[in-house]
Parts: C-alpha cells; sequence; structure tokens
C-alpha cells in the first residue's frame, strides 16, 4: 500500500492487508475472540485479531505485544440494529408498538460517545480472555504465550491487548484502544461469585495515529504496534511521533459499581 492514496476509511480487508504480508511482523489469527461469562459464551466478536509470526519471535520483539484486534465500528452499529430489529408482522401487518419498543432500547443502549461504547471494552476484555485461553498450561495461573516471547507468572499479572478501531465518521485517524486486564479480573468474569475486593479495574488507553501522509501509514502503523512498545517501555506513555505525525492520546478508566454489568464501561 505504500504510495497509494486511501480518500476513504479502511474496511477490514484493506487494513488486514496492511498488517499481514508477506515477510510481515503479523500474523492472522483465525478464531475470533468470545466473551465469556460465568464460563458461557455471550458475543462471538467481529474483531480481527493478529499475534507476532513465528519468523519475528526473537530477542528485539520479546517485548511486543502478543495480540493486536482490528474492528470497524460499524459492525457493532449494524449488530446492535439486528439485534433490536422486530420480527415481521405474522399477518404481514404493521408491527408499530414493538417497532417503537425496539428503538427506544436501541437510543438507551446506543452511547452518545462512541469512544466510550462498553463493548470496545467487551472486546478488549475478550481479547484478554482469547489470550489465556490459548496459552494457558497445566500450572494454575501461569499463563504462557503459545510463543515464548512473553509470560505471566502469577494471578496478578497483566493481559496487555490492543485494539484497532476504524469508524466511518473520522476519515483522519485510526484509533487505537490499549488495556491492561489483570487475570484476577479474568477469573470474575469466569467466576461471577468470587470476590471482588481485590480486583484492579483496568485504566483503557485511547490514542489516534492518523492516516496522512498515506505513503507511509503501513510503516508509522507497523511501528506503533511493535517498536514503540519496545524503546517507550510502560503503556500508556506517549507515544514517539512518526515522520512528522502527531499521535493524540487520551486515557479513561473503568468505573466500579455495585452492578458488575455496568463496570464494563468507560468513565468520563
Amino acid at each position: 500500500m505504500q504510495g497509494s492514496r486511501l480518500d476513504y476509511i479502511l474496511p477490514t480487508y484493506s487494513l488486514v492487508s496492511l498488517l499481514e504480508y508477506n515477510g510481515s511482523v503479523f500474523e492472522w489469527a483465525r478464531d475470533p475472540p468470545v466473551f465469556v461469562f460465568a464460563k458461557r459464551p455471550i458475543d462471538r466478536s467481529d474483531c480481527t485479531v493478529f499475534h507476532i509470526a513465528k519468523h519475528c519471535i526473537e530477542e528485539r520483539y520479546q517485548d511486543a505485544l502478543p495480540i493486536i484486534g482490528y474492528l470497524d465500528y460499524h459492525t457493532i452499529i449494524s449488530k446492535r440494529c439486528q439485534k433490536l430489529t422486530p420480527r415481521p408482522h405474522p399477518c404481514k401487518g404493521y408491527n408499530g408498538p414493538v417497532q417503537r419498543l425496539c428503538q427506544r432500547k436501541l437510543s438507551q443502549v446506543t452511547p452518545q460517545t462512541w469512544s466510550q461504547d462498553p463493548y470496545l471494552v467487551c472486546t478488549l476484555l475478550s481479547m484478554a480472555q482469547f489470550l489465556a485461553l490459548k496459552s494457558r498450561s497445566a500450572q494454575r495461573n501461569v499463563y504462557v504465550v503459545r510463543y515464548p516471547i512473553w509470560l505471566l507468572l502469577n494471578s496478578a499479572h497483566l493481559s496487555k491487548t490492543r485494539l484497532l478501531v476504524t469508524i466511518k465518521s473520522d476519515q483522519e485517524y485510526v484509533h487505537l484502544f490499549e488495556a491492561e486486564i489483570p487475570s484476577k479480573l479474568l477469573d470474575l468474569l469466569d467466576d461471577p461469585t468470587l470476590s471482588m475486593k481485590h480486583v484492579c479495574w483496568p485504566t483503557i488507553h485511547h490514542s489516534k495515529l492518523p492516516f496522512q501522509p498515506y505513503s507511509t501509514f503501513q510503516m508509522r502503523l507497523t511501528a506503533r504496534l511493535i517498536e514503540v512498545h519496545r524503546v517507550q517501555g510502560p503503556l500508556g506513555t506517549e507515544p514517539a511521533n512518526f515522520d512528522g505525525s502527531k499521535v493524540i492520546s487520551n486515557k479513561r478508566k473503568l468505573t466500579e459499581e455495585n452492578d458488575f454489568s455496568r463496570r464494563v464501561k468507560l468513565k468520563g
């Protein structure tokens, strides 16, 4: 894609081709993550997941995050609309009351600010669950990535996940959401009867990477996902600029409430 002009927001197949190509440091993980609650699958995400390619498992990438997800926000909008679309009237009549009820429910679950959508948090959580499921060893509370580049040595450690998001209303930036998910929170999702007293709620870091200049977007995106983490250190620090392009960052923290279903959301 180098040298080409991107005149519209990148659809899934285009961004996949930007990240996965011959010689790329990324490989496409074919199985999408599933959000699990109380040992039951709740939602299969439309998120496309990548992991570090086998040929890149070297010392220079040992600090790179093992999985990265991509999601087109339009898929979230479509999924909500499909879920809250009333069934046709049995006599082919007008199903007005149910239609109005569905519209009211849709307005209630649609966030005013898309970047604070709880579904994004659920996707980050499902990616952490995906990582734990793929890498869990026979030893209790020890999680090992499928390749020996990253180890989680105890139940208090953090699963680091990243989610790229594009949205049609913003054709200038690709958005990056980053989170450190403690394994105790994953245990709580698996067994909601566990005590929540010592659970640390993760902070969601939101940054934006500009598409322009288009000719260097692929290089800058790869650098942001791989090299920056290695040279910058802790997750959430202000990323470096590449080719004069500024990365705009923001961070929000999950709030704690009595109702667990309300915890999976972003606090303004």
